[in-house]
This record gives C-alpha cells, structure tokens and sequence, in this order.
C-alpha cells in the first residue's frame, strides 16, 4: 500500500489529502468545516474529490478522527462535537468501503497523532513517547518501539480524563477531568467559574462570563488583565500535574504538545509545564516539544496507521 486518501478529522476541521505512507503529501491538504451528522457522506464526497485529484489510483483510506472508535466495525463509537454532546455509532467504513470499493483505517485523533510524531514529527532516537493534543477536549497517545498503546477496547490515551483538577468541575462524567478546566472547552467554564465566584469584584462587574471563550481569556492574559493571568497561572499548574501523571504512569522519552490551545499559544502552555513540571515528576523528565505537523498532525497520523504497523 503506497497511496493513500489520508482524513484527520476534528469537531471543527475536516483535513484530507493524498499521500505516501513515507509521509509524502501529493496533493494539497483540504481542510473545510467538519459537518458531524453528515459526517459519513462527507467523507465519502471528499474521497471521490481526492481520486479525482491524485495523479495515481489510491490504495486505502485512513481516518484519524476525533472520539472512540472501533476499527474492526469501521465505525466511530462516539464522535466529540464542539458543544460537548458525543455522536453515536457513526458507519464511515462500510461507507466508503460500499461507494468506493477501497479499505478503510480507522483510528483515534489523538492516538493517531502519537504514532505521526513517531514516523514523522519530533522524535529523534527516543524509544517511548507520549503525544498530548490540547483542543476542544484533551487527548493523546503512547508509542514504544512503534507499537501504539490501545488498551483492551481501544480507548487508551483518554488523558483529558485524568483527575487533576478540582472536582466541582468534570468531564464525561469523570469529577476533576483534566480537560475540565484546560482544553478549549474548559479554559472559559473554569475562567467564568473563577470570576463568578469573586461576586462584587470589578471583574465579575465587567467580563461576561457567559460569553467567555478561550481565546478571550489568553487575550486578556495577554493584556495584562488580572483575572485571566490567574486563571492561566492556574490551568499551568494543571496542566504540568496532567502531563506529569502521564509520565509518572509511561515514563517516555519524550512528550508532544499539539492542538489549538497549544500551538496558538505556544509560550504560555509550553512554560507553564516547564515551570511547574518537577513539582509533580517522579520519572526522569523527558524532552518537551511542540510538534512540527502543526494541524496537520493528526493527517500524518492517519497515514502512519495506514503503514500497517500494529495500532
């Protein structure tokens, strides 16, 4: 299999291309709106629109794609949308398999991103790492030897759910989720959180909590604004607790930061794990990099699961 119709799929951006499984791109990466409750007819339009584009049959299609999955079934057990409210059971494999007769990989964004990293992103001679994507919710992956890390049913990686933070605040029902207070969707709850909670303050006078999002909080990091330098202070810690548990649980080489959250805002996320790291490590600390796929990390995935490697 040397040609494949690679899909890194999120709650908000649906990224496709053609591609080797040597990581060479041979078209430009599409990336348009993710349409979840369409998403299999999406799919199945846009690998249509890569044969048409790819100078060379296509092989396979592999999908790296937001929420659990299971490959065997082709289907995706439950797809993340931005509001928080999972998709069930949605049958791309069968599908794109019906509409265009070719084979379908199928695997966790955030696990997919680990083994991209793996093949061809930061690692350099490390034998074990740790990928951790900070977007609408917090996810990730282990790769030792080349071999990802599953669990019995497929859902390892579900580091968002790690309990690091306060457990007023929780995520798919797990108190004290990690990504309950540092992902896109819990940076502005827990900042709103926070400013509601000081009533009578100026700031409860003037944010709206209500309207928060997460770019206006680092925006008003960035601006000096009190309220929110706290609040970031805050989810620093958190965040060097959760990728210290990972660490103290895998012990890798390395860890690599991707996402929104994280490569937007690279200089808070990064330094605020590096500040606070060894308060929380027990392991030796490993190498900490943002990766260089940028958003295209869970696409090189996707194609690092279509080399056939056991994932």
């Amino acid at each position: 299999m040397d040609c494949v119709a690679a899909f890194g799929i999120g709650s908000t951006n649906f990224r496709a291309a053609v591609a080797t499984t040597d990581g060479e791109l041979l078209t430009k990466v599409a990336v348009e709106p993710t349409r979840p409750r369409e998403l299999a007819d999406q799919l199945v339009a846009a690998v249509g629109d890569l044969q048409r584009s790819a100078d060379r049959p296509i092989d396979a299609v592999a999908v790296s794609t937001t929420g659990l999955v299971d490959d065997d079934a082709g289907e995706i057990r439950a797809f993340d949308t931005p509001a928080g409210e999972p998709l069930d059971r949605i049958a791309v494999g069968s599908a794109v398999e019906r509409a265009h007769g070719l084979p379908v990989t199928l695997v966790n964004d955030c696990n997919a991103a680990a083994l991209g990293e793996w093949y061809y992103g930061a690692r350099d001679d490390e034998e074990c790492l740790a990928h951790v994507t900070f977007g609408t919710g917090i996810g990730g992956g282990v790769v030792a030897d080349g071999n990802l890390l599953r669990g019995e049913d497929g859902q390892a990686g579900e580091f968002g759910l790690l309990p690091v933070a306060p457990h007023e605040y929780e995520s798919t029902g797990v108190a004290g989720a990690w990504e309950s207070v540092c992902s896109g969707r819990g940076i502005p709850a827990f900042a709103a959180g926070r400013v509601e909670a000081d009533a009578g303050s100026a700031d409860a006078e003037r944010v709206d909590a209500d309207a928060l999002t997460a770019e206006d909080v680092f925006a008003a990091a960035d601006a000096d604004e009190g309220w929110a330098v706290a609040c970031l202070d805050a989810v620093a810690r958190y965040n060097a607790a959760g990728i210290a548990a990972v660490c103290n649980a895998v012990n890798p080489g390395l860890v690599t930061l991707g996402g929104g959250v994280a490569l937007h805002n690279p200089d808070r996320i990064v330094s605020g794990i590096e500040e606070h790291l060894d308060r929380f490590l027990f392991v030796d600390r490993p190498a900490l990099r943002l990766t260089p796929l940028g958003d295209d990390v869970g696409l090189y995935g996707a194609i690092a699961a279509a080399r056939g490697e056991r994932t």
